[in-house]
């Protein structure tokens, strides 16, 4: 079993801090727009199992499954996928939902699935590279020969191209403050990134509500050449490179990262 406590932060911070706080979630056009990016570039055919990855509370597995696949959601937060059942349910879904960390999908069958999906930087959130690497193990361990990975995740090199405040920054360090306004409430986010560890510390706080309420995250983003390698090292065959939801081609300054593989 995995070192549950090397990633204490990811049971503070997925909770309805999250979810309250990170308005994308609430996009429907952006939840449309990372769907369609799956079936165009995956391009499935119909029936075919599906593993969505830290799937949270359905967001994309009860689309997909609306898609014509066969959608399993995997996700540690239990809140979430009783959240993510009840979506399913007021759906009318096929979609279903496990329980497992992503560190040991034992729960679910070897070799079971057609493809799995990482989408919204769900990838990188343990304490090593080698901890990454294990999980993409593990995700090449579930899929059937031949079987098929998409994971979507920031581009590291496109973080860095943003404007970093100056304010309260110390020597070395990068960091992008930014707020949204949501009816009473506002969400302060700070980003602060270490060039040593290329790891970010995503600080969130809600101003307007009682009382306020504060989570940080902790998670490593990777360059185009980092995460093909480190597919690479886990048995996987790289096959396209995208810098956006549209499939368009992959460059520095694209906002995402999404790598299709297939298992070796």
């Amino acid at each position: 079993m995995p070192d549950t406590a090397a990633a204490d932060w990811i049971t503070d911070f997925f909770t309805d801090i999250y979810t309250d706080s990170d308005l994308e979630l609430r996009d429907t056009r952006t939840t449309d727009a990372m769907v369609r990016c799956v079936t165009d570039a995956l391009r499935l055919p119909a029936g075919a199992s599906l593993l969505d990855l830290a799937c949270g509370t359905g967001r994309h597995s009860v689309p997909l499954a609306a898609a014509g696949y066969t959608v399993t959601g995997v996700d540690l937060m239990e809140p979430y996928l009783e959240r993510a059942r009840a979506r399913a349910l007021a759906a009318g879904s096929t979609a279903r939902f496990v329980r497992a960390d992503m560190r040991d999908l034992g729960p679910l069958p070897q070799g079971g699935f057609d493809a799995v999906v990482s989408l919204h930087t769900s990838f990188g959130f343990f304490d090593t590279e080698e901890a990454d690497l294990a999980v993409l193990e593990q995700v090449r361990g579930v899929l059937s020969p031949g079987g098929r990975l998409l994971i979507d995740v920031m581009n590291r090199d496109w973080f860095l191209s943003q404007s970093g405040e100056s304010f309260g920054v110390g020597p070395g360090e990068f960091i992008v403050r930014n707020f949204e306004v949501d009816g009473p409430v506002t969400h302060l986010y700070e980003e602060r990134f270490s060039p040593l560890t290329s790891r970010i510390r995503w600080h969130i706080r809600t101003a307007g509500t009682a009382p306020e309420r504060s989570a940080t995250a902790d998670y490593r983003v990777y360059s185009a050449h980092e995460l093909c390698r480190l597919l690479d090292r886990a048995g996987f065959q790289v096959t396209d490179v995208y810098g956006d939801y549209d499939l368009s081609p992959f460059h520095v300054h694209a906002p995402h990262l999404i790598i299709t593989a297939r298992r070796a």
